[in-house]
């Protein structure tokens, strides 16, 4: 009798084994079909919009073209730009720097920030980055990311509006952050173009 329980028992356990790897093996194929339309997705607005901001670095014989500045983003969401950049010059080593320059809600007024705390999690590693040789007449577009981080100070939640950062663009590599108008009205030739370009975030 206990043998025939036993044999029972084995049974089941060997059923709901049998369950649990179909189970595990279907979600795992979701999962994976689900990541892969996303990455195409992904692929096809990146192409997209480098095609753009080549467009525009040919179009209007520019330097330096950030064709798409605004994008909307949730908080705890990235937005991701694209900075196009052609070198008329002898080869350089190129560099990017963002840096944050205010925050407005919808009806204009001021958003109280802490610019650490802002440069620090909603850049990070973006703040400045180096983006190695450009050869003369080469162009290549660059992205960069801007985190729409869920506060904008140590406990201060982000409310909607607008968030504008500063973008750098130098023909040389530099070693700090100096993307500020301060810097600019000091001297502007440090930057190619000798312009400070910026992009916005609008969180939503």
């Amino acid at each position: 009798m206990m043998n025939k329980k036993a044999f029972e028992m084995s049974i089941g356990m060997i059923v709901i084994i049998i369950l649990s790897v179909l189970i595990f093996s279907m979600s795992l194929y979701f999962v994976f079909k689900w990541f892969g339309s996303a990455e195409d997705l992904k692929a096809e607005i990146d192409k997209q919009t480098q095609e753009q901001i080549v467009a525009a670095l040919q179009s209007g014989n520019q330097l330096v073209a950030i064709p798409i500045a605004i994008q909307e983003a949730k908080r705890g969401t990235s937005a991701n730009f694209g900075v196009g950049i052609r070198n008329i010059g002898v080869e350089k080593d190129f560099s990017l720097a963002l840096s944050f320059s205010g925050a407005y809600l919808p009806d204009g007024k001021l958003i109280d920030c802490d610019p650490e705390y802002m440069e620090r999690n909603w850049l990070g590693s973006f703040s400045v980055s180096k983006l190695g040789k450009l050869k003369k007449n080469e162009q290549k577009v660059f992205p960069f990311m801007v985190k729409a981080d869920l506060n904008v100070a140590s406990g201060k939640p982000a409310p909607k509006g607008d968030y504008v950062f500063n973008v750098c663009v130098y023909d040389s590599q530099i070693t700090s952050n100096n993307c500020n108008i301060g810097q600019f009205q000091v001297s502007s030739d440090a930057f190619y173009t000798s312009k400070i370009y910026q992009v916005t975030v609008k969180v939503v």
